[in-house]
């Protein structure tokens, strides 16, 4: 027997030719732009379940599988109300903590790593470095943190490619440090506190984060586990890539309360 389908309405065929539209998009983005990322994970997971959704409005003949479809429409409806609430709330916040504090006076401010290519500092990395030589050109007296440790199959540290870069555009080596052991961002503020600490003799109470514009919220809402006062200096991200980087951001910071609760 085959399976019992006599029609699926006009709604549901909308909702589900647009998931299925969603999931090709999310697949090409993540076989020839991005990569399999946290965003485009994300673009596929909403098609897929904008697909399911749209299914479960075909009428069948078995009341077993009327029921089931009923449920799964229901679960799927809920899953996407909580999704898009919460994803509306994380995206404000990540939105709202991209602004800068340009005029904080602390000693030391530290550039969360993004990556290598080649030995060179990834494009999101210039970035972040970038805003990092301007924050020391606008404080003569501070120094600055390069995070990033040793990742798969390198043989020279994330911070110290950092570390060339900025001494390359004139950054006295005397006024840079590395933290070479982390390689989460959780990891990149720790390590760097305890560096900090044995730097000063004493826990360090204030910080200043350089980092993406996206990635600041979630820095901040680590960071404020290890330093008492923290500050942030948003470096841009081309609208090209926001869109991405914000779900993949999204999903990151939703990972991060679940583990909290947990």
């Amino acid at each position: 027997m085959g399976f019992p389908i006599k029609f699926m309405p006009k709604r549901s065929r909308v909702i589900a030719v647009g998931g299925l539209a969603i999931t090709i998009i999310g697949l090409v983005l993540a076989v020839f732009t991005f990569g399999l990322t946290f965003g485009t994970v994300g673009i596929i997971m909403i098609g897929i379940m904008l697909f399911a959704y749209g299914a479960t409005f075909i009428e069948v003949k078995s009341g077993k599988i009327r029921l089931i479809f009923l449920l799964l429409r229901r679960l799927i409806f809920v899953s996407i109300i909580i999704g898009c609430v919460s994803f509306i709330y994380i995206e404000g916040r990540i939105f709202e903590s991209m602004k800068s504090n340009d005029d904080v006076d602390v000693k030391y401010a530290v550039v969360l790593g993004a990556g290598i290519d080649g030995g060179k500092p990834s494009l999101t990395l210039k970035r972040r470095l970038d805003s990092g030589i301007q924050f020391l050109e606008e404080h003569p007296s501070a120094k600055l943190v390069v995070s990033g440790g040793f990742g798969s199959g390198l043989r020279i540290s994330e911070a110290e490619v950092m570390k060339r870069y900025l001494i390359e555009r004139g950054i006295n080596e005397g006024r840079i440090l590395k933290e070479e052991k982390s390689a989460t961002s959780d990891e990149n503020l720790n390590y760097t506190q305890e560096l900090l600490r044995e730097q000063d003799g004493e826990q360090l109470q204030d910080i200043v984060i350089i980092t993406s514009d996206y990635h600041m919220f979630r820095a901040k809402v680590i960071a404020s586990k290890y330093f008492s006062r923290v500050y942030g200096i948003a470096s841009d991200t081309p609208f090209s890539i926001m869109i991405n980087y914000s779900i993949r951001e999204y999903l990151a910071v939703l990972k991060l309360q679940i583990l909290e609760i947990i």
